[in-house]
């Protein structure tokens, strides 16, 4: 077991100032919690920054409020706002075996928080975290079996959707729309 900070480096957020928080993309992007897991922000940044706080495509970013997700950043010049964080891997860790590790860390701890309203994730909670890590031979062998599952996965997810969609089609192109009736079929109201 290896202490999370012993095998990469963690950077907090900025806090950025609210006021100057604007829906123009003229500026740079402005990554906040709800932003980590699906890669992009719409909400951009009008104020100076520091730029040890800009981001490249590919960065393992952490949402520290509600789901604690971890997942890969998806373009070059966002900001890291506070309550995010990124993990940066030292040498000796695969950093993909680091992301699917830290997923079900994450989970256990999200499981096991107390809250109110809103779940949190402190800094000192992640400081002291402790994971397996072997060596980077069978590192780079569990993240490239997890790597491939999780395509498979995405794979088939979105065949299911398309399936979906197929399925609505037929319907309607079998039996109108439901709501217009064109087909002017008998309509009956079902009762338990």
């Amino acid at each position: 077991m290896k202490k999370l900070t012993d095998i990469c480096d963690i950077q907090y957020g900025f806090a950025f100032d609210s006021k100057c928080f604007t829906e123009d993309p003229a500026y740079p992007p402005l990554v906040r919690i709800r932003d980590v897991k699906r890669g992009y922000s719409e909400t951009y940044y009008s104020g100076d920054y520091p730029q040890e706080y800009v981001l490249k495509s590919g960065d393992l970013l952490i949402g520290m409020d509600g789901e604690f997700n971890i997942a890969r950043w998806k373009s070059d010049g966002a900001l890291l706002n506070q309550r995010v964080c990124k993990l940066t891997v030292r040498k000796g860790t695969n950093e993909e075996y680091l992301r699917f590790a830290m997923s079900k860390a994450l989970k256990k701890i999200e499981q096991k928080t107390a809250f109110v309203t809103v779940k949190h994730l402190s800094a000192k909670e992640l400081n002291k975290l402790r994971l397996y890590v072997p060596d980077l031979s069978e590192q780079n062998k569990v993240a490239e079996i997890l790597s491939r599952l999780e395509a498979i996965i995405d794979v088939r997810r979105k065949e299911l959707e398309k399936l979906d969609e197929l399925t609505k089609a037929r319907f309607v192109e079998l039996f109108g729309d439901p709501l217009t009736n064109p087909l002017k079929l008998k309509t009956k109201i079902m009762t338990e």
